[in-house]
């Protein structure tokens, strides 16, 4: 491999202890954060995961359940156990990024990268624990291990490759679109051609697929039912009417996410690389840009009949940081002041919409309405103590739910914070349970305190359809410290019906 050309000379801000300085400090900041901000809807989801652990679920495989249970092994039931594990896997990822960035660019290109990437608003808010955080870590422990070898030779890499690869896999199935991406570094110049006849590349795809081998077995025993859960969003039935606003939505998600100066950077530094990419200043940057383009080829074409999310792109970003980084230093050669100026507002803008949503969530300083998404993790505590003291009081021997697994995962989350040992079960929604126990029919019919959002103010859901006994007992609002966010009734319930043993039902 060929690596770019190592810089003369290079700032003193720019050197190892500068960047471990600032990803240990941010680190700290994370960790604080992660204690003092309650669960989001996902997290509650998946922290209930965690209490069964399963080779799999219907929304995702299950890395994010292991992160979850381990980390309340170690500190406890609370949101700094939920989340220690994923920032600790910053942590890792900055190295495994610092490294990769040596080793593709060099050792300036490494520290930008880590820098920038580390002051971006995904990175300050990737101690929220979704499938997210191991799915970045191991795609770019991946290309780490790539790159180890195609600046060694030592073909034992692509085992490790192939085993990280396989853990991308069993955290996240957009991890899948690494495979095309090492096909087409792969394929695309007659030296890496010659990589094919090492039995170790093809040993490493297979040991991929050992290693998500159990998420398989656990699709096939459900008729697919993950693969098909999350595939029916591949679907199209043709353009959509609002196509380019769904492509103005994927390009705002991304510049909001990784701040614009940087998604910018890198756009460019794709295109250059496209443009000359065997020239002797450019191929180092072939392993990152590579293996990203696939998936950012599905997802420009997804926004042809639905929208993306931005975080979808997530585990493309550390590679693609290098290759802002590169191009931004490149652009240092020609034009010093311009480059400098953009190294410096790239963090700046990082810094400030990381630090607006980390003082939002922790102090709420603006009342934003329906636009505050950190509204969804707050006031859990004192609901949750609400409910636990009114089951108490009325003799009910299990929690019940409906709806919006969101919910059901909050009020198991804090119930099993604050050590109730009351189970939460949600009364439809059956395949999405399937990491539960089967339900005792006998327990079924046990009191139950049934708990749920009301459709509208006043309007509570009344659960007749599961229980022929219903009777409302109290009502309550979630609130944030400015003002109501949400209005919740509680019914003690009993006399199941029909539907929900069949809800119940494997």
């Amino acid at each position: 491999m060929t690596a770019l050309p190592q810089a003369s000379t290079r700032p003193g801000w720019l050197t190892l202890p500068t960047v471990a300085a600032v990803v240990l400090g941010l680190a700290i900041i994370r960790l604080f954060a992660a204690a003092h901000v309650g669960l989001s809807f996902d997290e509650g989801y998946y922290t209930f995961w965690s209490e069964r652990l399963a080779t799999g679920y219907l929304d995702h495989p299950p890395a994010v359940a292991a992160m979850i249970a381990a980390g309340r092994w170690l500190v406890g039931d609370n949101e700094l156990g939920v989340r220690l594990v994923a920032v600790l896997s910053g942590v890792v990822l900055s190295g495994l990024l610092y490294r990769l960035g040596a080793l593709v660019a060099n050792a300036r290109v490494a520290a930008l990268a880590v820098i920038w990437y580390n002051l971006t608003p995904v990175a300050g808010l990737s101690f929220i624990t979704t499938p997210d955080p191991p799915s970045v870590l191991f795609w770019t422990a991946t290309l780490w291990a790539v790159a180890e070898f195609m600046a060694s030779r030592r073909p034992w890499w692509w085992l490790l490759a192939g085993a990280l690869a396989g853990l991308g896999l069993f955290s996240k199935y957009t991890d899948a679109f690494l495979a095309p991406g090492l096909a087409l570094l792969l394929l695309s110049s007659p030296g890496r051609r010659a990589w094919l006849k090492l039995w170790q590349v093809w040993a490493g795809a297979v040991l991929a697929l050992l290693v998500f081998l159990p998420v398989i077995e656990w699709n096939a025993a459900r008729h697919w039912a993950s693969f098909t859960f999350q595939g029916s969003r591949t679907v199209t039935d043709g353009i959509a009417r609002d196509f380019l606003a769904n492509l103005g939505d994927l390009f705002a998600g991304q510049a909001l996410y990784m701040a614009p100066i940087l998604a910018g950077f890198a756009v460019v530094g794709i295109v250059l690389f496209l443009r000359r990419p065997r020239a002797a200043d450019r191929q180092g940057l072939a392993l990152p840009v590579l293996t990203a383009l696939p998936a950012l080829a599905y997802f420009l074409f997804h926004t042809l009949h639905g929208q993306v999310a931005a975080n979808w792109l997530i585990p493309l970003w550390p590679a693609l940081t290098l290759v802002a980084a590169w191009t931004v230093l490149r652009l240092e050669q020609f034009r010093p002041r311009l480059a400098h100026a953009a190294v410096v507002l790239q963090i700046v803008l990082g810094v400030a919409l990381t630090g607006f949503v980390y003082v939002q969530a922790l102090y709420e300083p603006f009342a934003l309405g329906d636009l505050d998404r950190t509204n969804e993790t707050r006031g859990w505590p004192q609901l949750e103590a609400s409910f636990l003291a009114l089951a108490k009081a009325n003799g009910a021997h299990w929690i019940a739910t409906s709806g919006n697994y969101g919910v059901t995962g909050q009020v198991a989350a804090y119930a099993l914070f604050a050590h109730s040992p009351l189970p939460v079960r949600q009364v439809d929604e059956p395949l999405r349970w399937d990491f539960l126990p089967p339900f005792d029919p006998d327990a079924a019919g046990w009191p139950a305190l049934f708990v749920s959002v009301d459709p509208a103010p006043g309007q509570p859901l009344v659960p007749s359809r599961w229980f022929g006994a219903t009777r409302l007992v109290g009502s309550f609002t979630r609130e944030s410290r400015n003002g109501p966010l949400e209005s919740w009734s509680a019914f003690i319930v009993s006399a199941p019906t029909p539907e929900l043993y069949a809800g119940f039902r494997r």
